[in-house]
Protein backbone atom coordinates (compact mmCIF):
# COMPACT_ATOMS: atom_id res chain seq x y z
CA UNK A 1 0.00 0.00 0.00
CA UNK A 2 2.88 2.56 0.82
CA UNK A 3 4.44 1.98 -2.50
CA UNK A 4 1.47 2.61 -4.12
CA UNK A 5 1.02 5.68 -2.16
CA UNK A 6 4.50 7.00 -2.92
CA UNK A 7 4.20 5.65 -6.57
CA UNK A 8 1.10 7.47 -7.05
CA UNK A 9 2.53 10.63 -5.14
CA UNK A 10 5.48 10.60 -7.41
CA UNK A 11 3.50 10.74 -10.53
CA UNK A 12 0.93 13.69 -9.44
CA UNK A 13 4.75 15.58 -8.33
CA UNK A 14 6.11 15.10 -12.14
CA UNK A 15 3.03 15.90 -13.73
CA UNK A 16 2.66 18.81 -11.99
CA UNK A 17 6.33 20.12 -13.13
CA UNK A 18 6.16 19.66 -16.70
CA UNK A 19 7.48 22.45 -18.79
CA UNK A 20 3.62 23.81 -20.32
CA UNK A 21 4.32 27.37 -20.38
CA UNK A 22 1.82 29.65 -19.78
CA UNK A 23 -0.05 31.02 -23.35
CA UNK A 24 -0.14 34.64 -21.75
CA UNK A 25 3.08 35.41 -21.58
CA UNK A 26 3.98 33.90 -25.45
CA UNK A 27 1.80 37.30 -26.19
CA UNK A 28 3.65 39.88 -24.23
CA UNK A 29 6.74 39.90 -25.94
CA UNK A 30 4.57 40.24 -29.78
CA UNK A 31 4.21 43.75 -30.88
CA UNK A 32 0.71 44.90 -30.84
CA UNK A 33 0.14 46.65 -34.57
CA UNK A 34 -1.38 50.13 -34.44
CA UNK A 35 -3.63 51.60 -37.21
CA UNK A 36 -2.88 55.10 -38.41
CA UNK A 37 -6.73 55.76 -39.59
CA UNK A 38 -7.49 57.92 -36.61
CA UNK A 39 -4.35 59.86 -37.15
CA UNK A 40 -1.82 58.58 -34.09
CA UNK A 41 1.42 58.46 -34.93
CA UNK A 42 3.44 55.86 -32.95
CA UNK A 43 6.63 55.36 -35.15
CA UNK A 44 8.26 57.07 -32.20
CA UNK A 45 7.27 54.37 -29.65
CA UNK A 46 8.10 51.75 -32.24
CA UNK A 47 11.54 53.07 -32.49
CA UNK A 48 12.20 53.15 -28.76
CA UNK A 49 10.49 49.68 -28.18
CA UNK A 50 12.83 47.88 -30.96
CA UNK A 51 15.84 50.31 -29.72
CA UNK A 52 15.27 49.41 -26.08
CA UNK A 53 14.60 45.49 -26.25
CA UNK A 54 17.73 44.85 -28.66
CA UNK A 55 20.16 46.83 -26.54
CA UNK A 56 19.62 45.76 -23.14
CA UNK A 57 18.43 42.77 -21.32
CA UNK A 58 14.50 43.38 -20.95
CA UNK A 59 11.33 40.91 -20.56
CA UNK A 60 9.12 43.47 -22.71
CA UNK A 61 8.78 47.02 -23.35
CA UNK A 62 5.65 49.27 -24.00
CA UNK A 63 5.64 52.74 -25.58
CA UNK A 64 3.27 55.42 -26.42
CA UNK A 65 4.09 58.79 -27.48
CA UNK A 66 2.05 61.67 -28.67
CA UNK A 67 3.21 65.39 -29.78
CA UNK A 68 5.39 66.28 -26.78
CA UNK A 69 6.09 62.92 -24.49
CA UNK A 70 7.12 59.74 -24.60
CA UNK A 71 6.43 57.47 -22.09
CA UNK A 72 8.12 53.74 -22.15
CA UNK A 73 7.14 51.01 -19.38
CA UNK A 74 9.64 48.12 -19.23
CA UNK A 75 9.66 45.23 -17.81
CA UNK A 76 13.36 43.76 -16.09
CA UNK A 77 13.94 39.85 -15.71
CA UNK A 78 13.44 38.92 -12.13
CA UNK A 79 16.71 38.24 -11.04
CA UNK A 80 17.96 42.05 -11.85
CA UNK A 81 15.11 43.64 -9.48
CA UNK A 82 17.89 44.85 -6.85
CA UNK A 83 19.18 47.16 -9.15
CA UNK A 84 15.81 49.19 -10.82
CA UNK A 85 16.98 52.77 -9.73
CA UNK A 86 20.54 51.71 -11.57
CA UNK A 87 18.62 50.09 -15.00
CA UNK A 88 15.93 52.75 -14.97
CA UNK A 89 18.90 55.72 -14.92
CA UNK A 90 20.53 53.90 -17.61
CA UNK A 91 17.59 53.30 -19.99
CA UNK A 92 16.42 56.83 -19.43
CA UNK A 93 19.05 58.54 -20.47
CA UNK A 94 19.71 55.94 -23.65
CA UNK A 95 16.16 57.21 -25.17
CA UNK A 96 16.91 61.01 -23.47
CA UNK A 97 19.86 60.71 -26.08
CA UNK A 98 18.00 58.92 -29.17
CA UNK A 99 14.89 61.44 -28.99
CA UNK A 100 15.99 64.56 -27.27
CA UNK A 101 12.43 66.25 -28.73
CA UNK A 102 10.39 64.23 -26.71
CA UNK A 103 10.12 64.56 -23.00
CA UNK A 104 11.24 61.13 -21.94
CA UNK A 105 9.39 59.06 -18.79
CA UNK A 106 10.23 56.16 -17.97
CA UNK A 107 8.63 53.35 -15.91
CA UNK A 108 9.99 49.86 -14.54
CA UNK A 109 6.94 49.47 -12.61
CA UNK A 110 4.22 46.69 -13.25
CA UNK A 111 0.80 48.89 -13.19
CA UNK A 112 2.29 51.47 -15.93
CA UNK A 113 3.51 48.70 -18.06
CA UNK A 114 -0.27 47.00 -17.99
CA UNK A 115 -1.84 50.66 -17.90
CA UNK A 116 0.33 51.50 -21.42
CA UNK A 117 -0.58 48.10 -23.35
CA UNK A 118 -4.03 48.50 -22.62
CA UNK A 119 -3.48 52.33 -24.19
CA UNK A 120 -2.02 50.51 -27.23
CA UNK A 121 -4.95 48.07 -27.18
CA UNK A 122 -7.51 51.36 -27.55
CA UNK A 123 -5.56 52.73 -30.28
CA UNK A 124 -5.22 49.86 -31.97
CA UNK A 125 -9.29 49.42 -31.85
CA UNK A 126 -9.91 52.86 -32.97
CA UNK A 127 -11.38 54.09 -29.67
CA UNK A 128 -9.20 56.96 -28.56
CA UNK A 129 -8.26 60.05 -30.21
CA UNK A 130 -5.62 62.36 -30.02
CA UNK A 131 -6.70 64.38 -27.11
CA UNK A 132 -7.83 61.93 -25.29
CA UNK A 133 -4.68 59.74 -25.86
CA UNK A 134 -2.77 63.40 -24.45
CA UNK A 135 -4.79 63.00 -21.57
CA UNK A 136 -4.30 59.64 -20.46
CA UNK A 137 -0.87 59.84 -21.19
CA UNK A 138 -0.10 62.83 -18.74
CA UNK A 139 -2.28 61.06 -16.46
CA UNK A 140 -0.09 57.66 -16.91
CA UNK A 141 3.21 60.26 -16.54
CA UNK A 142 1.96 61.67 -13.09
CA UNK A 143 1.10 58.25 -11.91
CA UNK A 144 4.88 56.84 -12.72
CA UNK A 145 6.46 59.40 -10.94
CA UNK A 146 4.34 59.49 -7.85
CA UNK A 147 6.38 58.29 -4.84
CA UNK A 148 4.91 55.67 -2.49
Amino acid sequence: MNKLLTCLLMLVFVMGCQAGGNEETKDLNQPLKISNENGLDQSVSEQAERSLRRKNNLTDVQAVNDDKQLLIAAQVPHNERFHLKKIEKELTSQAEKKFPDYKVTLSLDKKIHLEVMRLKRLMAEGKIDKKKLSKELDGLIKLSQEKT
